[in-house]
């Protein structure tokens, strides 16, 4: 399998590549350039992320270390 990287005016370019790509038989997929090539699965887990982050469900550095001390050092 070989990919093909394109970089198109999604509204002018994208319903013709569609069509075109289509009736070729080609399997395609859009990766939306503020995400790369990551999959959907990992772009999910990145926003699940952020919205912790923005809801202050995190912990510091030290509190990670503290723990972790804490279930070795038992």
């Amino acid at each position: 399998m070989t990919t093909l990287t394109v970089e198109i005016d999604k509204e002018r370019d994208l319903p013709a590549l569609q069509a075109l790509l289509s009736r070729m038989g080609l399997k395609f997929r859009l990766a939306d350039e503020d995400w790369g090539d990551l999959s959907e699965t990992e772009i999910e887990g990145i926003k699940d992320g952020l919205e912790d982050v923005a809801a202050g469900r995190t912990l510091s550095h030290d509190e990670v270390i503290a723990r972790i001390n804490k279930k070795l050092y038992r």
